[in-house]
């Protein structure tokens, strides 16, 4: 059995139920999930300014996952708040939308690129895929200039997703397409149907991911994420 806990890094409930739905498909069968979304914070992550808001609640419930005997934590934002910090904190397996999409994309072609929400995030974006290596590797970034909270308009969110990847494949030489945000659920099959490449839903990529770490035993390098140490933290 393996126990996964998934912190959804806004301060709504908003897209739980959607998450729990694509997990329960695609998850191994001896797999519990848990799902918790953040008392405070921003609403959705959309740009440093949300984030900020979101990285302290968040690396307090990956702390809590740890405590409550969970065996991996899944922090379910493409931006990967706080994602760094936990696995400095944690001894289990600490996943983020981002890394383990991009990983996966690498695996399945040359160059990728990003389906992202709005032009005002591709910053962010960008300095991640600098930081985590990838930066090369990315055809483009090509928004559907929706927000977060839109996203529940699947049919919407699949036309002009579709629009943008055409895009991508055709303009910029993309070979993989990764959707950059985990609210953009249920639309990576047909996109990858109609468009005859592989779209990476980013949130499966991490469930997998934190899945096979899980069963091979293997968490981050305390020598690249070394352990904290203990100190006063105060928080007024």
């Amino acid at each position: 059995m393996k126990k996964i806990k998934v912190v959804v890094p806004v301060a709504t409930s908003l897209w739980n139920e959607s998450i729990r739905q694509v997990y329960e498909t695609y998850k191994d069968r001896d797999t519990i999930i848990g799902i918790k979304n953040l008392d405070s914070g921003a609403e959705a992550i959309e740009q440093e300014y949300d984030e900020i808001w979101s990285e302290l609640p968040t690396i307090k419930e990956a702390e809590k996952a740890q405590e409550e005997n969970y065996d991996g934590v899944i922090i379910y934002c493409f931006n990967d708040p706080a994602v760094r910090a936990a696995k400095e904190k944690l001894n289990i397996p600490v996943v983020g939308l981002m890394e383990a999409a991009v990983s996966l994309a690498m695996l399945l072609g040359r160059k990728f690129s990003i389906i992202t929400t709005t032009k005002r995030g591709i910053g962010t974006t960008e300095d991640l895929l600098k930081m985590y290596g990838f930066y090369e590797k990315c055809a483009s970034i090509r928004a559907v200039e929706m927000d977060v909270l839109e996203l529940s308009d699947i049919g919407k969110l699949e036309e002009m997703a579709l629009k943008v990847s055409k895009i991508a494949i055709e303009n910029d030489n993309a070979d993989v397409l990764i959707l950059g945000c985990g609210s953009m659920l249920g639309i990576s099959e047909s996109i990858s149907k109609s468009l005859g490449i592989p779209v990476i839903e980013p949130g499966v990529a991490a469930l997998k991911l934190c899945e096979d770490l899980i069963e091979i035993k293997t968490c981050q390098s305390k020598k690249a994420f070394p352990s904290p140490d203990e100190k006063i933290v105060r928080t007024n």
